[in-house]
């Protein structure tokens, strides 16, 4: 599902590459800790802040991304581009995908990161489905997610595009998730609206 105008503007702007990197990926480090010198995948990886972030800060020696809508794309590999990340024989590669349909081979990534994606998704089971399929046993999934107390918050709400039917709460992630596999390492949660979470593909 693409972003409308407002959404694209919060998730391109400088602020957050600053909360990605200083709020999200810190927690999840505290969390799961790094993936040290695995290949990984980012999947709606917007400017490319995520896979900065799976570089720097959890140690991947390869990483793989896409997102649904071009234009993220081509901003994505401009701005790696830019901090000269795009040379050499472990650049990433970004391109033009959706989670339904990864183009990549089952089992392939020893971890998988969701930066606030799956809850644009109508079909977030089959996407988990999809996402599980890509995962090497033991590999592990790293989610920041939106629940459903934040998309239906009455102000909120009005601002993002976001999917209204059958979004999830905190337990009907979990439940989905080990439905596919996954055990829940750990979670943190602010309320009903969101929440961080480390689980492994069993």
């Amino acid at each position: 599902m693409l972003l409308n105008a407002f959404e694209k503007r919060l998730v391109t702007g400088s602020l957050r590459r600053v909360v990605q990197r200083r709020l999200d990926a810190a927690r999840l480090l505290k969390l799961g800790g790094r993936v040290e010198d695995g290949t990984v995948l980012e999947i709606g990886c917007g400017r490319g802040f995520g896979v900065e972030a799976a570089l720097d800060l959890f140690g991947a020696k390869q990483v793989h991304a896409f997102d649904d809508d071009p234009q993220m794309v081509g901003l994505a590999q401009r701005e790696l581009t830019k901090r000269g990340l795009m040379a050499g024989v472990h650049a990433p590669r970004i391109w033009h995908g959706n989670v339904h349909e990864i183009q990549a081979a089952s089992g392939e990534y020893d971890a998988v990161f969701d930066f606030q994606v799956l809850h644009h998704v109508t079909d977030w089971r089959g996407a988990l489905e999809e996402i599980a399929r890509v995962m090497k046993p033991g590999a592990t999934l790293y989610l920041v997610e939106s629940l459903r107390g934040l998309i239906d918050n009455p102000v909120w709400g009005r601002w993002m595009n976001h999917p209204k039917e059958d979004r999830f709460t905190l337990p009907m992630l979990t439940e989905e998730l080990q439905r596919r596999g996954f055990e829940v390492q750990a979670h943190r949660n602010w309320g009903k609206q969101f929440v961080w979470l480390v689980a492994a593909r069993s």
